[in-house]
């Protein structure tokens, strides 16, 4: 086989190998994010501090509440039961970006909230309908009944609450959601990109392989211009001595 191919099929099989390995990658991520485990900041408490931290300096999502229950409406009142019996107070709270939409509404306060946004109208509650329902932690027997703290900047949130309640502070985990997120799409775009330009160097070389000849068993002879081979010619015809054998039959004439 010639250089030239070998070259481009080790190309390809470079190519091909980093681009598996950027699909692994791709996989690793999504299976961290399916099995992450975002733990409370604050568990089973009447009150609690979190320290909002605001590294962008632009204000932060803020804290989520949780409860012990499930999403029902046994009074058929139109209100989920977690939401109707507890009340949560903020004692203290930071200031707020009021650049935020509907940040003025809420002036870093609580509000009950099932799914953020759920009206559309950029109010949120706890009205028992069923798509109003949070369940990412309702296998541990959580369920979401508001939120606090938006758009606070840095600086101390405090609440004070009637029933035990479980608290997350939201923006360091949604900043290890997109830290995944960003990791599933380099995996999977890089890997698509390295596995397409492996296969295509790879054909490139096989093809290479199969119509280039190989000039490996050939020999190189080398032929002497026409003027060297006269002048060898000629030198060699000059190096022959000719002798011819004496007559002595026809003695030479003349005398002294």
């Amino acid at each position: 086989m010639r250089t030239e191919p070998k070259v481009v099929l080790v190309i390809g099989a470079i190519f091909l190998i980093a681009g598996i390995a950027m699909f692994a990658v791709g996989v690793g991520s999504v299976s961290n994010l399916e099995e992450a485990d975002f733990p409370f900041d604050i568990e089973n408490q009447t009150t609690g501090t979190i320290i909002i931290e605001d590294k962008d300096g632009i204000g932060d999502v803020g804290i989520t509440f949780w409860v012990k229950g499930t999403y029902e409406d046994s009074d058929n009142n139109g209100i989920w039961d977690v939401c109707e019996n507890i009340q949560i107070t903020i004692t203290e709270v930071p200031s707020i970006n009021n650049e935020w939409d509907y940040a003025e509404n809420y002036d870093g306060n609580f509000y009950f909230e099932s799914v953020h946004n759920y009206s559309g109208e950029g109010e949120s509650d706890c009205n028992s309908d069923p798509g109003n329902k949070n369940l990412d932690r309702s296998e541990d027997g959580f369920v979401k009944i508001g939120r606090a703290c938006y758009a606070c900047y840095a600086g101390d949130v405090s609440f004070e609450s009637n029933q035990p309640v479980w608290v997350t502070y939201d923006d360091p985990i949604i900043e290890e959601i997109m830290d995944e997120v960003v990791g599933i799409f380099a995996g999977f775009g890089l890997g698509f990109i390295g596995t397409c330009c492996g296969v295509i160097f790879l054909v490139i070389g096989l093809i290479m392989a199969l119509t280039m000849k190989d000039n490996g068993g050939q020999q190189m002879m080398y032929m002497p211009p026409a003027d060297n081979q006269l002048i060898s010619t000629q030198v060699a015809n000059k190096s022959v001595t000719h002798m011819s054998q004496p007559d002595f039959g026809n003695p030479p004439q003349g005398g002294l």
